[in-house]
């Protein structure tokens, strides 16, 4: 999670069961913005109606399961209310961790205002490189495939984009890469099966080889964001954006689309505004396949190392 200046982590974070009092700071009433619903699942989003120390919930329930997180001012506090499992129920603190280092982290950097995208973020030669895209776009398999190519992954849910004196740098994740069962044969040769496990939609978690994730932030070079396969296409095709191209294509990739205060949507706007100003933002355009994904690294890379 993010740290303080001295290296202590400055978030809070702390689990009581469904039947335990909430702490005082925590205790609120609420208005739902924004409610989402599947198969066996549903996720609301609230945010207080008068001013005080909670800043946003998260509540979610799945099949029985109901989980409930409130984010303190600053998100400096968090607390997880659920029906607590024994301890040696891996599947359940897998999934609940895995949540936590995903959408919760990214509602905790939306919470402090930090610009943050939905995309994965790649390490090359010193430089991060954002992956952005629409749910199945392939931003997970593409970050595989760079792992499987010798580099390293920042985060795989979130691209956090904080401005730094000459640009933006990209804040490190979790050290996780989320993928379909079709896209396993990108990291097989490099990932150990042992360290895999599987949540509820499906999706295998990988774990990259030591080495294979970078835990340090890293200066933001460019911003990818990924056009639709295309089976007809043979080659691949990179685009620079105009700076009003990119940003409405970043507005498009924010992490929370939902008004989390009165002036969030004008913040975002600005930041994002800020950020397609100085950074490179490029549409890619790629052939359909995984074997076609080595050349698609090495064009990105080939951009990322040009001066």
């Amino acid at each position: 999670m993010d740290e303080s200046v001295n290296g202590a982590p400055d978030i809070a974070l702390s689990f009581v069961d469904a039947e335990d009092a909430l702490p005082d700071w925590a205790a609120s009433s609420w208005t739902v913005v924004r409610a989402m619903t599947g198969p066996g699942w549903s996720l609301s989003l609230s945010t207080p109606t008068a001013s005080g120390d909670a800043a946003l919930r998260l509540h979610t329930r799945r099949q029985a399961e109901a989980t409930t997180v409130i984010f303190g001012r600053d998100a400096a506090r968090i607390v997880v209310q659920c029906r607590l499992q024994p301890l040696d129920c891996v599947d359940f603190w897998q999934e609940l961790s895995s949540w936590i280092f995903g959408s919760v982290l990214g509602f905790a950097m939306c919470v402090r205002q930090m610009t943050t995208l939905h995309g994965s973020v790649v390490a090359v030669k010193g430089w991060a490189v954002g992956l952005l895209g629409v749910s199945g776009a392939g931003k997970s398999t593409l970050a595989a495939a760079f792992l499987a190519a010798g580099h390293a992954v920042l985060a795989d849910d979130h691209l956090v984009a904080a401005p730094h004196e000459q640009g933006y740098w990209a804040l490190p994740g979790a050290p996780q890469v989320r993928l379909w069962p079709a896209s396993l044969p990108v990291l097989d040769a490099e990932a150990d099966a042992s360290a895999r496990w599987v949540d509820g939609e499906g999706k295998h978690h990988v774990a990259p080889a030591r080495g294979s994730h970078c835990a340090d932030p890293l200066p933001l070079a460019a911003i990818y964001v990924l056009a639709p396969r295309d089976p007809a296409r043979t080659a691949v095709a990179i685009e620079r954006l105009s700076p009003a191209a990119a940003l409405n294509g970043l507005m498009n990739q924010r992490f929370c689309m939902t008004p989390l205060s009165p002036t969030y949507v004008a913040d975002t706007l600005a930041a994002l505004s800020a950020l397609a100003q100085q950074t490179p933002v490029y549409l890619l355009y790629r052939p359909h396949g995984l074997e076609t994904l080595p050349g698609v690294v090495d064009a990105i890379c080939a951009g990322v190392l040009q001066p």
